[in-house]
């Protein structure tokens, strides 16, 4: 007897979600939380030159970026369980692509040039996964870890094409046109969010979906121990992300090398989105989390004692685990808590992660002004992800919550 690697019920929530599925890759690909993060690296030298200012300075962008997402991002999460994803969306993605229009034609200090990552994250909160993976969520029950796994390759996408593409075009036109080009992908989703998710799909959770309510979550102590997790995760992952280019700059590669090194990290996220999706839809997502942590710790440490040589794989393991967290925080957030509040609970612990997120290049680049090298950088990754990894496996069964608070089980699905 044959088995095919997804059951009849999965496969057909693909038949009927596909085109909120595309929607959502196509946004995710395009987002607030992907283009500036993944671009940032590619600024770091061509901006220090034009400006003076240190790396430090330059990476803190992004901690300014998602520290105003951080703030918003409960509120941006109860606007999307009233109106919906496709309203927000539509209006936050060419705001954020005017903003990074501006930022192309950027003349000022420091200081301005954060306040315009500032209000990228004030304006474009609808184009990233607290949008994108409410509407997966709200099509896939059954194939729900391997639904957000392929949305989320977007990013990994954007990872792989970015570094490459950004240094071609910053060596000949110089990094205005590179901001240019972003605030350009950034309108990308715009026709498919318009009819993706005007597509009406069959409805797999009930009419009244079961979870935590609004602020009940705060008072449960699985929520934080699983978002300070994925928060500590963050800032060693973010860090080794956003300074891959220049610590191997630093070490001598050319910058074409620098850049096919970097795209290795784009491979590793697309790989682990999907294996990762799949995997937690047929293991406990925790013990997947602290698996890949750990594999990221290995990572940091070939870099810590193996020199550029093993850059390749460092970049291949640290992103299996960037590819991975917000596939986790998404699924692990609808298990514990539920769909009846899912908006506002996954803004909140996606506003804890932001700040682990945001942290960590800023906190790499102050460093590096500090001692001139990452080998501290790399340390206090490899004692961060291990942390994490052991956080993880602390946590409890998804069975051990109550049915009134339980996440929506296949028998609530409904066939067409």
């Amino acid at each position: 007897m044959k088995h095919s690697i997804i059951s009849r019920a999965e496969a057909a929530e693909f038949r009927h979600g596909w085109p909120v599925l595309l929607a959502a890759t196509v946004g995710c690909f395009s987002g607030l939380t992907t283009l500036p993060f993944y671009s940032l690296g590619s600024f770091i030298i061509p901006l220090q030159a034009a400006f003076g200012w240190g790396r430090g300075e330059i990476s803190s962008s992004f901690l300014y970026l998602t520290l105003v997402l951080a703030l918003t991002s409960p509120v941006l999460g109860y606007l999307i369980d009233r109106v919906g994803v496709r309203l927000v969306a539509l209006v936050s993605i060419p705001l954020l692509s005017l903003v990074l229009l501006l930022i192309s034609r950027f003349q000022g200090s420091v200081i301005a040039f954060h306040a315009l990552y500032a209000v990228a994250a004030l304006v474009g909160g609808g184009a990233t996964p607290i949008a994108y993976s409410r509407a997966v969520n709200g099509h896939f029950v059954a194939a729900r870890g391997l639904a957000l796994g392929i949305s989320l390759t977007g990013i990994g996408l954007a990872a792989v094409l970015l570094p490459s593409l950004l240094s071609s075009i910053i060596r000949d036109h110089g990094w205005r046109a590179g901001y240019q080009l972003i605030a350009a992908l950034t309108l990308l989703p715009l026709p498919f969010v318009f009819f993706g998710f005007e597509t009406k799909a069959p409805v797999t959770l009930r009419s009244r979906p079961a979870g935590f309510a609004g602020w009940d979550v705060l008072r449960n102590g699985v929520f934080w121990r699983m978002s300070l997790a994925f928060a500590v995760s963050a800032v060693a992952v973010s860090a080794l992300v956003v300074h891959m280019t220049p610590l191997l700059h630093d070490a001598g590669m050319s910058v074409a090398a620098v850049a096919r090194t970097v795209s290795v990290i784009g491979l590793g996220v697309l790989v682990g989105r999907v294996v990762v999706g799949y995997l937690i839809d047929r293991l406990f997502a925790p013990y997947v989390a602290a698996t890949l942590f750990c594999g990221t710790a290995l990572g940091c440490m070939l870099l810590l004692f193996g020199g550029v040589a093993l850059a390749p794989l460092a970049g291949m393991l640290t992103g299996l685990s960037l590819g991975a967290e917000v596939d986790l925080i998404a699924y692990m957030t609808s298990r514990y808590f539920g769909m009846k509040s899912y908006g506002f609970v996954y803004g909140i612990a996606y506003s804890i992660y932001a700040v682990g997120v945001s942290s960590g290049p800023a906190l790499a680049g102050m460093s590096f002004d500090a001692t001139r090298n990452y080998n501290t950088v790399l340390t206090c990754a490899i004692t961060l992800l291990i942390g994490a990894a052991i956080a993880m496996l602390r946590l409890p069964r998804f069975e051990r919550f109550p049915d009134d608070h339980a996440f929506a089980t296949n028998e609530e699905i409904t066939t067409a």
